[in-house]
């Protein structure tokens, strides 16, 4: 049978906890997002290296509570590798079909954990796996995947399913609020309301 799911590669890859670590990626990179501030001197690149800590520090933060024991650290650095149960993963930013040369990258420790998890012949044994984060030209994040890396070519690209599973219809990573219904406004010049104000107050 075809493995075309992260659980078919391996069970602790579940779609929740995949849900809740893209969850965590994505209001890490809003939260630099609602920073950004060009005239202070923000650019590109400021922004990157916030969102990307942004991001870490909520991962770090749920690893160190005891809310997600199934979330670990095997490098708490700036190239952050994290456990999802007993997987290796890391964070990307970019299309999953265009990998980066750092994104191929694969530390000791991750082969490592790699190497004791997965039957030398199974199919996500030598994989990299990622989260591979997709924005628009103004940083707002459009899409996440977790990928398997084999080589350039994702052998495994599952979207994380956003609307249903982060639970945010509006602002991204954020819950919409209950509807509130509100009067109708006051129509008209500005100068007659003012004088209708004060007629009501006399």
């Amino acid at each position: 049978m075809a493995k075309i799911c992260p659980w078919d590669y391996h069970p602790d890859l579940t779609e929740d906890r995949l849900c809740a670590v893209a969850a965590m990626i994505v209001d890490g990179r809003h939260a630099a997002l609602e920073r950004y501030d060009e005239e202070a001197g923000d650019n590109g690149w400021t922004h990157g290296c916030r969102a990307f800590q942004f991001s870490r520090a909520r991962i770090l933060r749920a690893i160190d509570g005891s809310e997600s024991p199934w979330l670990t650290a095997i490098d708490r650095s700036l190239q952050l590798i994290f456990k999802i149960g007993e997987v290796p993963v890391r964070i990307d930013k970019g299309l999953p079909e265009e990998p980066t040369g750092r994104t191929l990258r694969q530390s000791y420790g991750e082969l490592q954990q790699l190497g004791l998890l997965f039957p030398d012949r199974d199919e996500g044994h030598d994989l990299a796996y990622r989260f591979a984060i997709e924005t628009d030209v103004e940083g707002t994040v459009i899409a996440v995947h977790f990928v398997g890396l084999h080589g350039e070519t994702a052998v495994l690209n599952w979207s994380v399913p956003f609307d249903n599973t982060l639970g945010f219809t509006g602002a991204v990573g954020r819950e919409a609020s209950e509807s509130v219904e509100l009067e109708a406004p006051p129509v008209g010049l500005r100068s007659d309301r003012v004088v209708k104000d004060e007629s009501d107050d006399a």
